[in-house]
């Protein structure tokens, strides 16, 4: 088995104006992120009517955050 790598990414969910889940995802944050400063860019985000609907319904609202973490390990397979 090859050596397992891990990979981390922080997601910020919000529901639009229909109340359908939207996501924005970042890769790699920051190790040291505190709630606060999370929420304070899901504020800006938000602030940009970044969700809003093509019919001009907005803003939306903020579920929440949370950090998701992959270990991945791959099998070394031969294949003839």
């Amino acid at each position: 088995m090859s050596t397992p790598t891990t990979k981390n990414v922080l997601v910020m969910e919000f529901n639009d104006a229909k109340g359908k889940l939207r996501s924005i995802r970042v890769t790699d944050p920051k190790p040291d992120l505190t709630a606060e400063v999370v929420e304070a860019a899901m504020d800006v985000i938000n602030s940009l009517n970044a969700f809003k609907t093509i019919s001009g319904e907005g803003p939306a609202s903020i579920k929440g955050a949370k950090t998701v973490q992959t270990v991945t390990s791959n099998f070394d397979i031969v294949v003839n």
